[in-house]
């Protein structure tokens, strides 16, 4: 069985049938001990508030040496010139541990870490808003949801910021 952990609930595929979803609470996963194979966890945990118990309960779900996949937005530096802008998104985010050092809180969680890559996906559509791209980015959890809006339109003039989403994936086993 293999699962995602969204905002809201989980999303279970059991062999190649359909995708169900089910309302949940993250540290209070709806699956019995041991149950689930791959669970991946995009972009959802920097806006968690209790990442002590997500952990815990991925270590009650996944079977032995089950895969954990955490896809997590990845630190920008905005250039030479991006200190203001860099200080107001990391502001932004509820834990920062969360995207700045994900590998050290699987580790800590006994999870061994088997991949750490780092991915940048570039929008295709220069012809768009970027206030509606950030805007976009932020809703999908690229960016910190609650960021102000003067960072917001930061990032929409900055010159690759609303058109490059840098993502860092972590891969590790129980």
């Amino acid at each position: 069985m293999r699962a995602t952990v969204v905002r809201h609930g989980l999303a279970l595929e059991v062999g190649g049938g359909p995708r169900c979803y089910l309302p949940a609470s993250a540290v209070a996963l709806p699956v019995r001990a041991k149950a689930i194979d791959r669970i991946a966890v995009p972009l959802v945990l920097p806006l968690l508030d209790d990442l002590e118990g997500l952990f815990g309960e991925l270590r009650r779900v996944l079977a032995p040496h089950g895969l954990l996949s955490l896809l997590l937005p990845a630190p920008a530096s905005f250039g030479w010139r991006g200190g203001e802008l860099r200080r107001a998104v990391r502001a932004a985010w509820r834990h920062r541990s969360a995207v700045e050092h994900p590998e050290w809180l699987a580790s800590s969680a006994d999870f061994a870490v088997l991949a750490d890559d780092r991915l940048s996906f570039t929008l295709d559509r220069s012809d768009r808003d970027r206030s509606a791209d950030v805007a976009a980015l932020c809703a999908a959890g690229a960016y910190p949801p609650d960021l102000p809006d003067d960072a917001r339109s930061a990032l929409a003039t900055h010159r690759s910021a609303g058109r490059t989403v840098r993502l860092r994936r972590i891969v590790a086993r129980r």
